[in-house]
C-alpha cells in the first residue's frame, strides 16, 4: 500500500517532517549514478567532466504537483534544445528520477493503480524508475534528513555545484535564464552557434545606457528578439521583421535595466540562439 501522503500546495510528502535540502551552491562531495529505463547510465562526475550540466527532476507517478510539472513539457523543450542531440548548444542532461521505489512501468505508462497519467508517451529526456533512491536523492538533502518533498528540481552545474530549480518556472528562456546565472552555461558566444545562416555582436557589453547589436545576415530573413532577465521575465522585446541580407543593426535601450546579467534571445529564420549580456550602471 502507497504511503499516506500530506499535500502541501505544490509539494508532496513522503512523512510529515519539514525537508531540509542543503544550501544553494553546495559542492557535491561524491558523485552518483542513475539508470535510465533503457539501461543508459549517467554518471554526475562524468557529465561535469565534459562541461555539461544535469537537471533532475526528482518526482512520483502519484504525486499531482508531479504531474503539473510534468505536463508542463519544460524539461522536455529544455532537452530537445540544449541535451546531447538538441538543435542549440549541446551542454545539458535532463533526467526524471521518480523516487517511489515500489514504482512499477505500469504505473509510469499511465495504466497501474497508482499515478496521474502517463508518463512516458511524448517525454523526450531519460526516465529513471529505481528500486531506491536513496543514494542519488540524500546527496542533496541536509545531513541527518531523511524526509523530502516532491517535486524537486535541481541542477547540477559543471563546476559540481548545485542548486534548486522552482517548479513554477515553466518557460524554457526562464529555465535557460537561470541556469544561465547560476552555471555560467553556453550559448553565451558566437562560435557556440550551430548551423546557422548569420552572425552577430553585441557591444559594449557590460552596457551603461545603451548596446548595440548588429545581426548580419547571409540571406533576406525573419528577426526577432528578447531580452529576459535571471527570473525568466521578458524586459525587452522586438517585433518579428523581415530583414534583408547583410548587416542589420539596433540599438537597444538599458538605461531602466537593473544591474545584472541578461540574456538575448534571437530568432532568426525561425532558428534560436542566445548571448549574455550584462548591464552595469
Amino acid at each position: 500500500m502507497k504511503k499516506i501522503l500530506l499535500a502541501i500546495s505544490a509539494l508532496c510528502t513522503f512523512s510529515f517532517a519539514q525537508a531540509q535540502w542543503q544550501a544553494d551552491g553546495t559542492t557535491l562531495s561524491a558523485t552518483f549514478s542513475m539508470t535510465d529505463l533503457n539501461g543508459n547510465t549517467y554518471d554526475a562526475f562524468t557529465l561535469a567532466g565534459q562541461g555539461k550540466h544535469m537537471i533532475i527532476d526528482f518526482s512520483a507517478t502519484w504525486c499531482g504537483p508531479c504531474w503539473a510539472y510534468h505536463s508542463s513539457h519544460v524539461l522536455d523543450t529544455y532537452y530537445d534544445k540544449y541535451g546531447p542531440t538538441g538543435t542549440n548548444v549541446k551542454d545539458a542532461q535532463v533526467v526524471l528520477y521518480e523516487v517511489d521505489g515500489s514504482t512499477t512501468l505500469a504505473d509510469l505508462q499511465g495504466t497501474g493503480s497508482n499515478t496521474q497519467g502517463d508518463w512516458l508517451t511524448g517525454t523526450t529526456h531519460p526516465v529513471c524508475n529505481p528500486s531506491s533512491s536513496s543514494s542519488v536523492i540524500s546527496k542533496f538533502l541536509a545531513p541527518g534528513t531523511t524526509s523530502y518533498g516532491v517535486p524537486a528540481v535541481f541542477v547540477v552545474c559543471k563546476d559540481k555545484k548545485f542548486y534548486k530549480v522552482s517548479t513554477s518556472m515553466t518557460t524554457e528562456p526562464a529555465l535557460r535564464s537561470f541556469i544561465a546565472s547560476k552555471c555560467g552555461v553556453a550559448p553565451l558566444s558566437n562560435n557556440e552557434i550551430f548551423d546557422q545562416n548569420f552572425s552577430y555582436d553585441l557591444s559594449p557589453n557590460p552596457s551603461n545606457d545603451f548596446m548595440n547589436l548588429n545581426i548580419r545576415l547571409d540571406q533576406n530573413a525573419s528577426v526577432s528578439f528578447q531580452i529576459v532577465n535571471t527570473l525568466g521575465q521578458v524586459v525587452y522585446n522586438s517585433p518579428l521583421e523581415n530583414k534583408t541580407q547583410g548587416s542589420n543593426k539596433y540599438m537597444i535601450n538599458t538605461t531602466n535595466m537593473s544591474n545584472g546579467i541578461y540574456l538575448l534571445n534571437m530568432q532568426v529564420d525561425g532558428k534560436a540562439t542566445v548571448a549574455k549580456m550584462v548591464v552595469q550602471h
